[in-house]
């Protein structure tokens, strides 16, 4: 929305500035384009202006209520990029706080969700260095979104066990990629099982959805559009998740996925 409202003033802009000077109108074009590429460096100067503000390392006892701004930053993102999404199924979210998995082919994978899921209080566990990146680090550190080091099972065990507080005490989405890291084939890759571990600690539902199209994003940006499709599959209710053994949990949900995306 807000990459429509600055090509709108771009447009203004331009047309009022040619017609109240001695300017040719064959300037029109150039200069929207250069209001509104102005426009949107402005506001990201002012999004990271403030990051100067937030904590940046230090360990956050409750998630300051960021999320309205990360999922229209979001938005603003994919928008600027020209990127559709379609998130068929969304309306069958649980009520409830609820452990979203997915598989994982593209960096742009979570902010394609944070884009189109509005109004609901979600977070991601990604690699430590994904809080590094500038505006966006800091403002999801500070929204409750965790980092995991996969390479030392003591501290991911903890991230895992902070992640189910925050599913319970915050009422909030957790999403986590079973597989760890992003395919870069898009085959399926193995499942750890630290997403239905979470599940299980929070007795939290599992809502199991499949991505498809973000790994193009990169390679089209700007020039081409890109169609990017979202698909909840299946909705694995708590009283289930706690009764299946977590390796057959993990078994079940990657065999679900995989089917879905043949």
């Amino acid at each position: 929305m807000l990459s429509y409202v600055f090509a709108a003033l771009s447009a203004l802009g331009s047309i009022l500035l040619v017609f109240g000077t001695q300017i040719h109108w064959l300037w029109i074009l150039p200069i929207c384009v250069g209001m509104y590429v102005a426009l949107n460096a402005l506001f990201f100067l002012g999004l990271w202006f403030s990051t100067i503000f937030l904590p940046k390392k230090d360990p956050i006892d409750k998630p300051r209520n960021f999320y309205g701004i990360i999922q229209f930053v979001c938005d603003w993102v994919m928008t600027c990029l020209r990127v559709k999404i379609s998130f068929e199924g969304m309306e069958k979210f649980p009520k409830e706080p609820f452990v979203l998995v997915s598989n994982h082919v593209s960096n742009f994978d979570p902010v394609v969700v944070l884009a189109k899921v509005k109004r609901r209080k979600i977070a991601f566990i990604s690699k430590p260095s994904n809080f590094k990146i500038p505006v966006a680090g800091p403002y999801t550190h500070n929204a409750g979104f965790l980092a995991i080091d996969r390479q030392n099972a003591m501290k991911a065990m903890r991230t895992i066990k902070r992640a189910s507080e925050l599913v319970v005490s915050e009422q909030m989405i957790m999403g986590i990629y079973p597989e760890g890291t992003r395919s870069k084939t898009g085959e399926l890759l193995e499942f750890k099982e630290g997403a239905f571990l979470l599940a299980k600690r929070a007795k939290a539902p599992v809502v199991v959805i499949t991505t498809k199209g973000t790994d193009k994003i990169a390679k089209r940006m700007i020039l081409r559009s890109t169609k990017v499709e979202l698909n909840v599959i299946e909705i694995i209710d708590a009283e289930t998740v706690q009764n299946m053994k977590l390796g057959d949990l993990s078994a079940h949900v990657r065999e679900s996925i995989a089917n879905a995306l043949q």
